[in-house]
């Protein structure tokens, strides 16, 4: 399995001068800088009603910060989308355990054997997509340690010095 790529700053292998100039001058060139971000909702977001009432909170919770940028916009439209299936998942698991303590009740063992399936079902189902979900966030820098990293490269990126002997005090 070939390494991960990184950013230049995040490099320890020694590259020539030239070898980080084009690197730099590439990285500038894909990595998008704006002063106006606007993020616009994903059009297959429009019929689904709770994924989109995850876009209106997560869009106003992150204003005024400078994490997403407008080609994000499909990933953040997929988190919510996540969220909006949570939800029903999570109604889900509530029905599956009321269920569960009903059939528990009635002591009859095929319907507390089906209740049990189900419950687990849901629930292993609910573990998946709440993994993912965790990930999305973490790479759209909505979790603290994802901003902790976003910010960690920002300023390794702003603290870079011109010349490598200026490390060195020469």
């Amino acid at each position: 399995m070939p390494a991960k790529v990184k950013a230049l700053e995040n490099q320890t292998k020694h590259l020539t001068k030239e070898e980080i100039e084009a690197r730099q001058a590439a990285e500038e060139s894909t990595m998008p800088v704006r002063e106006l971000v606007q993020l616009k909702k994903p059009r297959f977001l429009s019929g689904n009603a709770a994924a989109g009432y995850y876009w209106k909170l997560t869009v106003g919770r992150m204003e005024g910060l400078a994490i997403l940028d407008d080609l994000d916009s499909e990933q953040l439209g997929v988190y919510c989308q996540m969220l909006a299936r949570a939800e029903i998942l999570y109604r889900q698991s509530a029905d599956a355990s009321k269920a569960l303590r009903d059939a528990i009740k009635t002591k009859d063992s095929k319907q507390i054997g089906s209740a049990l399936e189900a419950v687990a079902g849901v629930e292993k189902t609910l573990q998946a997509l709440e993994s993912r979900i965790l990930q999305y966030a973490e790479k759209l820098g909505l979790t603290p340690t994802g901003r902790v990293h976003l910010a960690r490269k920002r300023a390794a990126a702003a603290a870079v010095p011109e010349e490598a002997d200026d490390l060195f005090g020469d």
